[in-house]
This record gives structure tokens, C-alpha cells and sequence, in this order.
């Protein structure tokens, strides 16, 4: 596992990465605060963490207030700060340390969100170590929630070794929501490796955990993890029902419909249906602004406007993606989006335009060791990638009717970006 930088250093590490922009909106200093608190307190000696808690629970409480700063907070993250402050007040007993633990995950994924890895990878590494006398859940989700991050920042071996040490948690407190948390990352692990019989034992695996456990969340991210195993297998059908599924459990979360509403356009697009698939992509793409999920979204626009032979479409995409692109400090989901932009400018006979983005996304796979996606961007594999389109699969009726939902819903803001109506 990696030395842990500074709080400063792994600010300055993320702006660095984060080359178009001078911070990250009106939670940094909370955030820095925080990530500073927790490396003081993982540092003290026992007899001195309450006093250094309670000044920090003091510090952060001004934040709270909207007279001091607090009306710059989104709401989601002033109630994660709130819960910080009084894990902070009471961390002398287990629920300060449950408070803190909750407080920090929440943290980290809105850091995550906008692109601040290495703080919230940092703030999370510390907060393990000072809210050890937290309930087994949550400290099985917090090593969980640092190997989601390590995933993020490309070093797929601590991500392993973390969420092992999560499941070992789950297993030895018989906590099926943690043993499931456990296996969703490991199956994503090995998904991103190219493993995919793998990664589907993982994800079925933590369907039935998750079902158990009645936490619907996580068997949401189950269901959308075997929706892309099932997919690579081309059982369109079975993947469909998963998709189906997935979308189902994430409405009124507009973040969960945008990658539902992702893979659902990506199935109908292998299935033969790109003018659905872009409609589709286009819908996923106007519900959310979270990075991650832009990326993922645009790279498959750009497929179903190549095989759906709309080359103005195509260059819209390819602006936009190269936009998000330098807003991003998200390596594979960079290189993922760079390599189906060459993958649709080879589907539409643009070669310049293709060997531009391939050699971009081979120096980024390359120095991340994204071996799968190295070895799509090889000469042959990508003239199969980019290869006409088969005709249309036969569907079942129900999941015919699914990917004719695709073609009427609503696109949002995203029909101005690439001119759909």
C-alpha cells in the first residue's frame, strides 16, 4: 500500500491533475479541514485525541453555520459536516466514531465526485485509524470505501488488498451487506482486468448477500454489474432484465437513472438499435454531472452516432468529451472515453481523427496498466471494434419494449449540447 501524502500534498496532487480549475467549489476548505483534523488525531497519542477532537469539532462547527461559510455547502454535504463535527464532539465513545465514519464517507464521495481522489483517498486512510472503535459495518465499509478510491486512482493491487481486508470484516462480524459491498468491488476489479466469468461469480455472489441484507443499494450495483458480464456474453436478454432491474431501483436518484439509463442504451446499441442507444446515452447524459459518469455516457454516444452514421453528431461528442477530458482526473474513465472516440471515427472513415484519439488512449493504458484496454487499441482488435454493425438481434417482447422506451425519453439539456430534440 502507498505512503500517505500530506492533506496539502494530496489537495495539490488533485489540482495538479485537475489542470482547468484553482479549486473545487465552495466545500475545499471543509474538506482540507477535515482531512487535516483526521491526520492530526491518526498521529496523537491516545490521552490527547478527545482534547484535539474537540478542538476540531469547534473549528468545523463555524462551517455550519451560514453566517460563516456554511451557505457555500451544498445540503448533502453540510450534513455530512454536521456529522463530522459531532463524531468529533463524541469521539471518545462508539458513536462519535460511528458519526465520523458516516460523516467521511459521505465526504468522500462528493470529493470523489468532482474529481478530488487523492484528498478524499488520504482523509479516508486516516479516518480507519482514528475511528477504530466503530461498529464493524462501518469500519468494513470505510476499507471499502478507500479501495472504491484507489480503484479511481488507477492502482488496481491496493484496491485488492483493501477490499480483502473489507471482506475479511464482513466475514468475521457475519455482516452481509459488507461481504456484499466486498464483492461488488472485487467484481469491478475484475471486470477492469478483463476477467468477466470472474467478475460475474463476484457480482451474483453479492446479489445474493445484498438481497439478504435488504439493502437495496447494493443490490442495485449487483444488478449492474452482472448487466455488463451478461453483455460481454451478447445474452442480451438476461443483460436487459439486470438493466431493467437496476434502473428500476435507482429512480429519484438522478446520478444511479444516468448509468442505468447508460447501460440500457449501451445493450440496446450492441443489440443492433443505435438510434435508440443515442437517445438512450443522450438521457443518461442530462440527468448527472458527475464526471464518471459523463465519460461513460459519451463514449457510448459516439458509438451509436457512428453506427447510426451521424458524423455531426459525432463531432458534437467528440468536442464535448474533449472538454470533460481535461476536467478529469479520472484515468480510466479517460482513456475509455478516448478509445471509443476511436473506435467511432474508425466506424465512420475518419482514420486521422481515430489514430489521434488511439494513440492518446494508449499512452494513458500504458502508464496505468489498463492491460484490456491495451489490448483493444492493437490494429486487429480495433477493425473488429470498428467493424459494420450486425443487424438487429431478435429480442424478447418485454425487452423489445424496453428499448423502445429508449427512443421517447426525455434528453434534458443534453438535446442542446449534441442537438437532439
Amino acid at each position: 500500500m502507498p505512503l500517505l501524502e500530506s492533506p496539502l500534498d494530496a489537495y495539490r496532487s488533485d489540482i495538479a491533475r485537475n489542470q482547468m480549475r484553482d479549486d473545487f467549489g465552495g466545500a475545499d476548505t471543509v474538506w482540507l479541514l477535515t482531512a487535516h483534523c483526521m491526520s492530526r488525531l491518526s498521529r496523537a497519542s491516545v490521552e490527547d485525541r478527545a482534547l484535539i477532537a474537540s478542538q476540531c469539532s469547534s473549528a468545523l462547527r463555524d462551517f455550519t453555520d451560514s453566517a460563516n461559510g456554511g451557505s457555500s455547502l451544498s445540503e448533502t454535504d453540510l450534513a455530512n459536516l454536521r456529522l463530522v463535527v459531532d463524531g468529533f464532539a463524541t469521539l471518545i465513545d462508539r458513536h462519535g466514531a460511528e458519526l465520523l465514519a458516516r460523516g467521511v464517507r459521505g465526504m468522500a464521495t462528493s470529493m470523489v465526485e468532482v474529481g478530488a481522489l487523492s484528498t478524499a483517498y488520504t482523509t479516508v486512510a486516516h479516518t480507519r485509524e482514528v475511528a477504530v472503535c466503530a461498529s464493524d459495518r462501518e469500519r468494513g465499509l470505510l476499507a471499502a470505501t478507500q479501495a472504491y478510491i484507489a480503484r479511481l486512482l488507477g492502482d488496481l493491487e491496493t484496491a485488492e488488498e483493501l477490499y480483502g481486508a473489507s471482506e475479511e470484516i464482513g466475514r468475521q462480524s457475519v455482516d452481509f451487506a459488507v461481504l456484499a459491498r466486498a464483492n461488488i468491488g472485487r467484481g469491478v476489479i475484475a471486470r477492469v482486468r478483463g476477467n468477466y466469468p470472474r467478475s460475474r461469480i463476484f457480482f451474483e455472489r453479492a446479489l445474493e448477500l445484498a438481497e439478504t441484507a435488504r439493502a437495496d443499494d447494493l443490490v442495485l450495483l449487483a444488478h449492474q454489474g452482472l448487466t455488463i458480464c451478461f453483455a460481454i456474453n451478447k445474452d442480451f436478454d438476461r443483460a436487459l432484465q439486470h438493466a431493467w432491474a437496476t434502473y428500476e431501483l435507482s429512480r429519484g436518484d438522478a446520478t444511479r437513472e444516468s448509468e442505468s439509463l447508460t447501460n440500457l442504451a449501451q445493450l440496446s446499441l450492441d443489440a443492433g438499435f443505435p438510434r435508440a442507444a443515442l437517445r438512450g446515452f443522450a438521457a443518461a447524459l442530462g440527468r448527472t454531472n458527475s464526471l464518471r459518469v459523463v465519460l461513460s455516457t459519451l463514449g457510448g454516444a459516439a458509438l451509436a452516432a457512428a453506427q447510426a452514421g451521424d458524423a455531426d453528431v459525432l463531432d458534437r461528442i467528440s468536442d464535448e468529451t474533449d472538454r470533460r477530458v481535461l476536467q478529469s482526473a479520472l484515468p480510466y474513465e479517460n482513456a475509455q472515453a478516448l478509445y471509443h472516440l476511436a473506435t467511432s471515427y474508425a466506424v465512420i472513415g475518419v482514420p486521422e481523427r481515430s489514430e489521434a484519439y488511439l494513440a492518446r488512449t494508449r499512452r494513458l493504458a500504458k502508464a496505468r496498466g489498463f492491460f484490456e484496454l491495451l489490448h483493444k487499441t492493437e490494429r486487429q482488435q480495433l477493425a473488429r471494434a470498428a467493424a459494420k454493425a450486425a443487424p438487429a438481434v431478435e429480442l424478447s417482447v418485454g425487452s423489445q419494449q424496453v428499448v423502445a422506451s429508449l427512443s421517447s425519453v426525455d434528453v434534458g439539456n443534453a438535446g442542446e449540447v449534441l442537438a437532439i430534440s
